[in-house]
């Protein structure tokens, strides 16, 4: 792919064999923040979403907008049975979704998009009215998506080595595991850099992203970038901003990221500017 007139979302990696040159720590990922809280869910609270909801779409759409950084909060629901007893919440309010449609969003994503990579971060395994299971969290991933984990002594690897070494491994997994709990195909918790602020203009934005993106980040660990803004009407749509900010032809914002993790992807040019990075990084890796 030298131009991205054919541009397809569900592919993007598999459609440009120059990644295959670089790791998956070495790529800038678009990232969907609080992935499991979209607005086609339903929340215990009445007309909370437009507070709750930090995309428009479910998991499956996500990925095949072009999604590959899954940004999630998880708490345990001790009524449920197997998947569906993880359920993901903002902030302690519980969303629609469950372990198990994640699981079943992947498998279905990867019928049809079978070599794309995605990081699936598990920012927060939290206690809730019940103590959270990791035992189980464990168990029920290693049973649904074992085989598609990337073990900890792959993760160095580049895309075109990891397709070489395995023809399943796709997924980084991230989760804060107990100690009891710890695991090769589990990476412990990615670094978030967020501005620490419950209410964020997108001047504040602009202003901390620019300071963390002038200092120089290493690319031996994953680290997440947390571009979004929230007012008292809940999670903002700031898609132009961050189209003008992130846009390769305007600054290097872009290139200097892991993952850029924002709201509502649905409609949003971060995946394509996200490519345009990764292509410049593998041209000057070859050089």
């Amino acid at each position: 792919m030298n131009n991205l007139d054919n541009f397809l979302p569900y592919q993007w990696m598999a459609d440009a064999p120059q990644l295959d040159k670089l790791s998956l720590f070495e790529l800038t990922l678009p990232g969907t923040h609080n992935s499991g809280c979209d607005l086609e869910a339903a929340y215990a609270i009445p007309l909370s979403q437009n507070w709750l909801a930090c995309q428009d779409v479910s998991f499956y759409s996500q990925l095949n907008r072009g999604a590959r950084a899954l940004d999630m909060r998880l708490l345990l629901d001790a009524q449920a049975q197997g998947l569906a007893r993880f359920r993901f919440h903002h902030n302690g309010s519980r969303s629609s979704r469950t372990l198990e449609d994640l699981v079943r969003d992947i498998k279905g994503f990867y019928e049809r998009s079978p070599d794309e990579f995605i990081i699936l971060d598990f920012h927060e395994l939290a206690n809730g009215v019940d103590a959270f299971d990791h035992v189980q969290f464990k168990m029920l991933l290693l049973d649904h998506l074992g085989e598609r984990m990337i073990p900890a002594q792959n993760l160095h690897l580049t895309l075109g080595q990891l397709k070489a070494v395995d023809p399943l491994q796709r997924i980084m997994v991230a989760a804060p595991m107990t100690w009891e709990t710890d695991d090769p195909r589990i990476h412990r918790q990615i670094d978030h850099k967020w501005i620490g602020k419950s209410l964020v203009s997108t001047a504040d934005l602009h202003a901390y992203l620019a300071d963390v993106l002038s200092r120089p980040t290493g690319r031996l660990r994953p680290w997440s970038l947390s571009a979004t803004c929230y007012s008292l009407g809940g999670p903002q749509r700031i898609l132009a901003s961050l189209d003008d900010w992130f846009d390769p032809a305007r600054s290097d914002w872009a290139k200097k990221c892991h993952i850029i993790n924002f709201d509502f992807i649905k409609k949003s040019n971060i995946v394509r500017y996200c490519l345009t990075a990764n292509l410049q990084k593998a041209l000057d890796k070859s050089v």
